[in-house]
Order: C-alpha cells, then sequence, then structure tokens
C-alpha cells in the first residue's frame, strides 16, 4: 500500500500537526505526572518502601526470590496498591509503589509483608525450621516519597546497578517500560487523531501497510523525521494510557490477603 493509500484528510492532519518551533525539543512527558483519579477526587503519590527479612542470613535464594517476585504482583492488585518496580537484595527488599489518598503507608507494608511472609510460608515449608516462627519480615521498614523524576532517576540506578551492590533481583514492572505488540496498537488506532493513526499504520505496518522507517514515514508525509518521532510518541504515551485505563476497569475491587 503506497502514498495514494492516505486520503487528502489523512495528508493535512499530518501537516497540522507539526510540532511548532519551541516545542520540537520538549521531551515526553512522564507516565508518573499523569494524575490518578478515584471519585471526586485527583492525586499523585507515591513513595519507596524497603524492609528487611527478619533472619540475618540472606534468605532470598533462587527459590526464594522466584515466590516472592511470583506473589508481590498478586498481592499489590488484591489490595489495589500500584506496584511500579521492585529490586530484591539478598536480606532486603526495595519497592516502588503508587497509592491512594486512601491508604496509609503504615497500612500498605503491614499488608504486602503479610500476604507475601503467607505465601512464602505456605510455598517453602523449609523456611519455618530455617526462622523458627512464622514470621517472616522483620519489624519497621523505611519510606520516603517520590516526585516522577526522582522515580525515573531510581529506575535508572536500579537498571544501571554497580557491582558493590549486586541485587538478586531487579524487576520493573510498570507496563508503560514494557513494548507494546502490534495488535495492541492496532485495538487502540480508532482513540487515535487522524495523524496519530496514519504515523502508527506506517510505523508498525498495521492494517496492511508495508513497515516504514523513520525516515521513509518522514518522506512520504513531507514531514521532518523529529517531528514524525514527536508524533509517533505522543501516540504511544495516549495509547498506554489507554490500555492502563482498560486494565484498571477490569480489575476487581476486593481486597484479599
Amino acid at each position: 500500500m503506497g502514498y495514494t493509500s492516505l486520503t487528502a484528510a489523512e495528508r493535512r492532519a499530518c501537516m497540522a500537526k507539526k510540532p511548532t518551533e519551541g516545542s520540537q525539543q520538549r521531551k515526553a512527558r512522564s507516565p508518573f505526572e499523569k494524575l490518578r483519579t478515584t471519585g471526586s477526587s485527583a492525586y499523585r503519590l507515591f513513595v519507596l518502601v524497603a524492609f528487611y527479612a527478619r533472619a540475618k542470613k540472606p534468605l532470598f535464594d533462587a527459590e526464594v526470590t522466584a515466590l516472592f517476585a511470583h506473589a508481590l504482583p498478586d498481592v499489590c492488585q488484591s489490595y489495589e496498591y500500584e506496584l511500579i518496580a521492585y529490586r530484591v537484595m539478598p536480606n532486603q527488599v526495595h519497592l516502588i509503589l503508587g497509592f491512594k489518598p486512601t491508604d496509609s503507608i503504615a497500612d500498605m507494608v503491614s499488608d504486602i509483608k503479610r500476604s507475601t511472609a503467607h505465601r512464602l510460608f505456605e510455598g517453602i515449608p523449609r523456611l519455618e525450621t530455617e526462622i523458627g516462627k512464622r514470621n517472616f519480615w522483620a519489624e519497621g521498614y523505611f519510606a520516603e516519597s517520590l516526585g516522577h523524576t526522582q522515580i525515573e532517576h531510581t529506575l535508572r540506578l536500579w537498571q544501571n546497578r554497580t557491582k558493590n551492590e549486586e541485587p538478586v533481583l531487579v524487576q520493573i514492572v510498570y507496563d508503560l517500560a514494557q513494548p507494546l505488540h502490534p495488535k495492541q496498537i492496532e485495538r487502540a488506532m480508532d482513540d487515535l487523531l487522524p495523524a496519530e493513526r496514519v504515523v502508527m499504520r506506517l510505523l508498525h505496518g498495521l492494517q496492511g501497510e508495508q513497515a516504514h522507517t523513520l525516515e521513509q514515514a518522514a518522506e512520504k508525509l513531507s514531514l521532518k523525521p523529529e517531528e514524525v518521532q514527536q508524533i509517533a510518541q505522543e501516540s504511544m504515551a495516549k495509547i498506554r494510557a489507554l490500555l492502563r485505563e482498560r486494565r484498571t476497569e477490569r480489575t476487581p475491587t476486593g481486597r484479599s490477603a
């Protein structure tokens, strides 16, 4: 399918979508800047929490780490806590969480500790013998509020970890960090503007179109490559937000430990 397959309206929309001179260098907004809403409230609340396992010796071997990594997302979802990322160290864990104004940090930590400990003891019976009591986590925790730039900085630090502090596991859970499948993009096409639809169709080879490079798409649309790139970035941000909202709508509201 060639250039003639683009309608005059689509070409005009792409031209109208050209960024202004001052906006071409603007970075895409962080996904963590977006306001969350519930009822009549709008909020943007994130926290870094850390807590230790009760035993002094390192407990997070491969078996414990694998079960914890499986249990943690389920636990956070059951309590409707937004799990952004987590880092498992030999004897402690660090979590970045999003939460609602009605949630208290103390309750969040208590819920996560209690539920993950239950899963660990149920799944790995030897832990009770090694630790002596059905209490996997030590008392207390560390907590620090984070803004969106601090989250991004922390995630970069975790991903570029040093050899002096090698974690057992680093997992960036937040869905916006993951690549999208073409079918996910295609399902959201109807919610995009005409200019966004045609750019995504060209770059990702959707709806019968052959996939184009950034330069090829720019030439076909009579735009600069950086202009096509900005349209694509804004389109992807919109698609990811739509997919996230749809997942939230499908999430059960019941709470369970």
